[in-house]
């Protein structure tokens, strides 16, 4: 654009004449007016800094458009910075830049819904970017400021004004208020300095406002932006369905990958990938997705993949006792799961030779308890007990292994060792301190069991009296079958009458607890309960020999010899081997 002075309005007004002459001058006067204006109003670095800032459009899941604003990159690798209320909601996003580009976002680099920022990667291919300085200390109170708007025309407009006072945000940022002109179309546009850098991102206006007041927030702060191990999956993140890149370091990935384990498979996976492709030589995250192929896909085609995660995890892995243990593991979760997929050798065995390839190069007592756990399940129980006697003499022993040595040796069938078993679940109570917590309660239930069986059903009852109590009374039926069973062999009879009066009330339908309810009955003389527990056994199990019996024998205490002999008799053409005695003995 020509450039007019005054000195030429001056030599020009001579030519006029009369109202002519004033219509002319007036309007070179508004002429020279509004192009000192646009030179006030445009810098000479908004030329080139035009390019940086670009036009934002999301899509929702239907991939309809879900919202369009305004962003601006603040390095020449694809990171950018924008409003976060575009990307609430959004399952994929562009950028249009100002010579008409389309370039997709492919993560989200950080967000902070508070102050309604989102921080972005785009890809943009062989594209040669512009992009912004971000200026670290901002701009004061009176100073003056441009905002640099979005604009496909090379002439570009950049608002001034003042700012009218600065506060701080989140401890550490600035947040500013403006005197400049500010519509909803230029939400998220950069407020720029004197020199050029951005200071700032244009706030969505507040209600009621007047057009001239308006808010911008640090630009520094937005750069900063990031995903934390510990923050990567919060609400604010989970709200935008484009994809959430990795934190910056390998270690926070690590953790990242740890937190987000929770995922659906689909998502998880995205995320391994993710950090596959971005850490290579990390084997860890190798064995994690040939973890996620196993567990949640359960087919060969995924099994082959998770192979060959493994192979290169092996190589990877400068810690080859912990690759064989990853591998042991992923075959062990398999092979002993409830449906275990036939793949290869991938059997207990195959698990076992891994977990001894772990223990050639590393004798960590976590591998001896892996160990333990593979001969348990193949019913190995001397090399069992002597992987977990490994275990507990190292210092990750707990009440877990304690039990797995003592049910080990259980096991062997060796009945004179039952006290050594017991003394193997007293380390395992042990490891709790008085007054036990609820989570001792499983090893006080293993220890009463091993009591009875050496032996010492009142030292039983004890342990049993120490489980009700912590559960809080809310037990099942089969505690107060266990204990009337052991209250039996300690002589505590009447505990053994109503607990299993007990257990037939919560399980009235269950033939076993009904017999041990008739035998005690039977023993103890009570005639008319012992009965109604063979009768309600006859109803359920008409052909069952030892409820004839044993009501026969209840009816012989009850002195009616002709329903004790027809009793008898039943019992005894169902095969009972004790009825014909009975008959002899009672029947005449």
């Amino acid at each position: 654009m020509t450039k007019i002075s005054y000195k030429t309005i001056k030599q020009s007004i001579p030519l006029l004449c009369g109202g002519a002459k004033r219509r002319i001058l007036f309007f070179l006067l508004a002429l020279l007016s509004f192009t000192t204006s646009l030179a006030q109003t445009t810098p000479k670095w908004a030329k080139k800094a035009r390019a940086a800032v670009f036009s934002v459009i999301t899509y929702d899941k239907e991939d309809k458009i879900l919202n369009t604003g305004n962003g601006f990159f603040i390095n020449t690798n694809g990171e950018a910075v924008s409003d976060y209320g575009l990307f609430k909601g959004a399952e994929r996003a562009v950028v249009v830049t100002t010579d008409g580009k389309q370039l997709p976002v492919t993560h989200i680099l950080g967000a902070n819904d508070m102050y309604d920022l989102v921080k972005f990667r785009i890809d943009a291919g062989k594209e040669k970017l512009t992009a912004l300085s971000v200026d670290t200390l901002g701009v004061q109170k009176g100073q003056t400021v441009w905002m640099l708007p979005y604009s496909t025309s090379k002439a570009v407009d950049c608002p001034t004004g003042k700012v009218e006072e600065r506060v701080t945000a989140a401890e550490r940022y600035a947040y500013y208020t403006l005197r400049l002109p500010m519509t909803d179309k230029l939400v998220s546009c950069p407020v720029m300095n004197e020199a050029g850098n951005v200071v700032a991102l244009m706030q969505k206006p507040y209600g009621g406002q007047d057009n001239m007041t308006c808010y911008a927030v640090d630009a520094h702060f937005a750069a900063n932006l990031s995903i934390g191990a510990l923050t990567g999956n919060n609400a604010t993140l989970r709200a935008i369905g484009i994809k959430k890149a990795l934190p910056p370091t390998e270690q926070e990935a690590l953790v990242f990958l740890y937190m987000n384990s929770g995922r659906a498979p689909e998502e998880y996976l995205t995320l391994l990938n993710e950090f596959i492709t971005t850490y290579p030589t990390n084997a860890e995250g190798l064995q994690r997705r040939a973890t996620l192929y196993v567990q949640s896909y359960r087919d060969s085609a995924h099994f082959e993949l998770a192979e060959a995660d493994m192979a290169r995890a092996l190589e990877l892995n400068p810690n080859k006792a912990d690759a064989h243990y990853a591998l042991c593991r992923l075959i062990y979760t398999n092979a002993a799961g409830e449906q275990p997929v036939k793949y290869k050798d991938w059997t207990l065995e195959k698990a076992l030779h891994e977990i001894d390839q772990a223990l050639a190069t590393d004798t960590l007592p976590l591998y001896y308890q892996t160990k333990g756990d593979l001969h348990l399940t193949l019913a190995q129980y001397p090399e069992a007990y002597a992987a977990y006697t490994h275990v507990n003499s190292s210092n990750i022993a707990t009440a877990a292994t304690w039990l797995a040595a003592a049910q080990a040796l259980q096991l062997m069938g060796d009945t004179t060792r039952t006290a050594k078993v017991v003394t193997l679940i007293d380390q395992a109570v042990n490891t709790y301190a008085k007054p036990y917590p609820r989570e001792a309660a499983p090893y006080l239930w293993r220890r009463a069991q091993a009591l009875v069986a050496d032996g010492r059903a009142r030292d039983a009852i004890k342990d049993y009296n120490e489980f009700h109590t912590l559960m809080g009374g809310q037990v099942s039926a089969a505690f107060y079958y266990q204990r009337a069973l052991a209250a039996l062999e300690g002589r505590l009879n009447q505990i053994a009458v109503d607990d299993l009066q007990r257990a037939v009330e919560m399980e009235p339908d269950n033939v076993d607890y009904l017999i041990e309810q008739a035998s005690v009955c039977t023993r103890f003389n009570l005639t008319d309960e012992g009965i109604a527990a063979c009768q309600r056994v006859i109803e359920l199990l008409p052909e069952y020999p030892d409820a004839h019996r044993l009501l026969g024998l209840c009816y012989i205490q009850k002195g009616d010899k002709t329903a004790a002999r027809t009793a008898l008799l039943r019992a005894k053409e169902l095969g009972d081997p004790h009825a014909e005695g009975l008959i002899e003995k009672y029947g005449k």
